[in-house]
């Protein structure tokens, strides 16, 4: 059946099944405007705008497939400390688990040998995941090589196209 053709009753095209059987190449499906929305009336200032991504919707619900599916098993994969992007879980507890950690140094100055705190920025640290590392632990955790590839080919076929006063650059 093409890829393209008229979808049945169910509203999704054969393009949709085909990527999530990795039968077919999305990369053409994977690309993202940005455009900057004006948080306040000043349009002066760089600062003052907000990047909204916009992608395709097939993408979407590629993505969004995947993710459900995913939740079946990250529970069993993902350790009692992580707390962000964990349904049911809240980064806030990591927050105030740190504060009470300080405290408590803080409060017991006797007999506290060989302890430290070590406070580290993790703001960018996805944009510094290496893909073949992230390829092999997932491997590791014992995901199946199909639904890595699929995974892998989400997020390294992304292309990106500034959109700015409503024309592509």
């Amino acid at each position: 059946m093409g890829s393209t053709k008229a979808p049945g009753p169910d509203g999704f095209p054969a393009l949709f099944f085909q990527i999530l059987n990795n039968d077919q190449d999305f990369g053409h499906l994977n690309s993202t405007d940005i455009v900057l929305i004006s948080k306040i009336q000043n349009h002066n200032n760089l600062a003052n705008f907000r990047p909204i991504s916009l992608c395709t919707v097939l993408y979407k619900i590629v993505t969004k497939t995947i993710a459900n599916r995913f939740q079946w098993v990250i529970g069993n994969r993902i350790d009692v400390a992580q707390s962000a992007f964990v349904p049911g879980r809240l980064i806030s507890n990591n927050v105030l688990l740190a504060y009470e950690m300080l405290h408590t140094f803080r409060k017991k100055r006797t007999g506290m040998k060989g302890f430290m705190a070590v406070k580290l920025d993790m703001s960018k640290a996805y944009d510094m995941v290496e893909w073949v590392f992230l390829n092999e632990v997932m491997l590791k955790m014992g995901f199946a090589k199909k639904w890595v590839e699929l995974i892998l080919r989400c997020i390294t076929t992304t292309s990106y196209t500034v959109n700015i006063n409503g024309k592509r650059g």
